[in-house]
């Protein structure tokens, strides 16, 4: 599958998902990426195809990729305080569709802060 395929397939998993919780994501989706008030994530799974996750990674590993506008720095940069500028990065993967819905839901209908959102495997971070 090529990967604007795989992450439209990803999207329309979890907006399946969410409509059996009784949460309407399609509002937020535009094509394979959610974005809502300077807010945007996009997913997709590691595949046969080379740049879809490390190689000694399982296939079907569920990646995302987030950035967006945030109001209170994380608490694991601190240190990093002159340098915020209100906007946050971060990829990483889920451990099942389930747990990348909870987190979706967190960052983009409930606009948490980065330090409220739900576990997830964060591979790469910053400001």
């Amino acid at each position: 599958m090529d990967p604007i395929e795989n992450s439209r397939a990803v999207a329309e998993e979890l907006v399946h998902l969410a409509q059996e919780q009784g949460v309407d994501l399609e509002p937020l989706r535009n094509d394979d990426v959610f974005i809502k008030d300077r807010r945007w994530i996009w997913f997709w799974r590691k595949d046969a195809l080379p740049g879809t996750g490390p190689a000694q990674e399982p296939l079907g590993t569920l990646h995302y990729n987030m950035q967006g506008a945030i109001s209170v720095l994380p608490k694991c940069l601190e240190r990093s305080a002159s340098a915020f500028r209100g906007a946050w990065s971060e990829a990483g993967t889920f451990e099942n569709l389930e747990q990348a819905f909870e987190f979706l839901k967190a960052w983009l209908v409930e606009r948490k802060e980065v330090d409220e959102l739900p576990q997830r495997c964060a591979r790469r971070y910053g400001i």
